[in-house]
C-alpha cells in the first residue's frame, strides 16, 4: 500500500456542523407583545402628560371646527375694532355673561338667547325671602328651586341652546344672572386707559415654553394715576387648565418649576381664559417694574406652564 493510500485510509471524516437550536414555540411572539405593551405604556404617559407638547402634536387643532372668537366677556357686548374671523384655537372653557335680570315677587316670562356654540349655560339666582323657583317652558322640572337664605347664590344648569324663556316665582326681591360657557378665545380691544394721556409702557416680553405650551406677548402699562394694567396679545395662548394664575417673578428667565418655586412671586391676575387678547388690572401695590419675568402658574398641580422675560421698552 502506498503512502498516499495509507494516509487516505486513516483520515477521519469531518464532523457535521452543530445545528442551531430551534426557538421555543411562542417565545418570539411573547417578546414582541412585551415590547409593544411597553411602547404603548410609554406613549400613553407621553401623551397623557403632554410631555414636550406631544398631545398637541398628535391631536392638532386642525381636527376641530373653526369658530369665531368672542369679542367681549358679555355675549351682546360691543365688538370694538376686531376683524371678524374664525379660529381653530380653543381656550379653557369660561363663563360669558348673557343677561342680568331683576324683579320682585313672581315675575313675567323673560326671554334670553343662548349661543348655539356654547357648552352649557347656568342661572345664578339670589333672592330675599321664602323660596325661588326658576322654570323653562319646555322642561317639566324646574331649572332651579331653592330656599332664599340671606342672599345666598343658587345655581341651575342647562344645555339647551337658542332662544328660551325664564319664569321666576318667589315672594320677595330676586336677581338672575344668566351665563353661558364657551371655549373660544376672547379678543378684547385694548382698554381706553392703555392709550390715554399719561400712560406709559413699562415692561414687555414674549412667552416661551416651560412645562406646557405658551406663546404671545405680555405688556404692562403704568396709568396716569399710578396703577398698572396688563395686556396679553399677539395670539396669546397657553395650554388650557382651570384656576391658572398670571404671576410675577424676580427671576429673569426661569426654566423649570422648581426654579420658579424657589423664588418669591406675586399674583398679578387670575387667568380664566387661556387664548386671545386679554386685559387685566393689577392689584394695588403690585408694580411690574420690580420683577423680571411673568409666569403662567398652575397651583392645582404646582406647575409653571410658560414664562416671559420682561424688559423695558427701547
Amino acid at each position: 500500500m502506498s503512502g498516499m493510500e495509507r494516509s487516505a485510509a486513516v483520515q477521519e471524516p469531518p464532523a457535521p456542523a452543530p445545528e442551531a437550536a430551534e426557538p421555543t414555540p411562542g417565545t418570539a411572539g411573547r417578546r414582541v407583545a412585551t415590547w409593544l405593551a411597553l411602547a404603548a405604556l410609554a406613549m400613553s404617559a407621553l401623551v397623557g402628560g403632554n410631555v414636550f407638547g406631544a398631545r398637541e402634536s398628535l391631536f392638532p387643532a386642525e381636527r376641530r371646527e373653526a369658530k369665531a372668537p368672542a369679542v367681549s366677556r358679555v355675549a351682546e357686548g360691543p365688538a370694538g375694532p376686531v376683524a371678524p374671523r374664525t379660529t381653530l384655537v380653543r381656550s379653557q372653557p369660561w363663563w360669558q355673561d348673557v343677561a342680568t335680570l331683576d324683579g320682585t315677587g313672581t315675575g313675567p316670562t323673560t326671554g334670553v338667547t343662548i349661543d348655539d356654540g356654547s357648552l352649557q349655560w347656568r342661572v345664578r339666582a339670589t333672592c330675599g325671602s321664602g323660596r325661588i323657583v326658576v322654570s323653562l317652558p319646555d322642561r317639566p322640572q324646574p331649572l332651579l328651586e331653592a330656599d332664599c337664605t340671606g342672599g345666598e347664590t343658587n345655581f341651575g344648569y342647562s344645555t339647551t341652546a337658542g332662544a328660551t324663556t325664564l319664569q321666576v316665582a318667589t315672594d320677595g326681591p330676586w336677581q338672575l344672572r344668566v351665563e353661558q360657557q364657551v371655549d373660544v378665545p376672547l379678543e378684547e380691544p385694548p382698554l381706553p386707559s392703555m392709550s390715554a394721556p399719561g400712560t406709559t409702557v413699562v415692561r414687555t416680553g414674549s412667552f416661551y415654553r416651560m412645562d406646557q405650551t405658551g406663546q404671545g406677548t405680555a405688556t404692562f402699562y403704568r396709568l396716569a394715576d399710578g396703577s398698572h394694567t396688563l395686556r396679553l396679545d399677539d395670539d396669546f395662548f397657553v395650554s388650557a387648565n382651570v384656576d391658572l394664575l398670571v404671576t410675577l417673578s424676580p427671576l429673569e428667565a426661569p426654566r423649570t418649576t422648581p426654579e420658579f418655586m424657589a423664588a418669591p412671586w406675586v399674583v398679578a391676575a387670575p387667568l380664566d381664559i387661556t387664548a386671545g387678547s386679554l386685559n387685566f388690572t393689577l392689584p394695588p401695590g403690585v408694580d411690574p417694574t420690580a420683577y423680571k419675568s411673568v409666569v403662567i402658574w398652575c397651583p392645582l398641580i404646582d406647575s409653571a406652564y410658560a414664562a416671559a422675560t420682561l424688559t423695558a421698552p427701547a
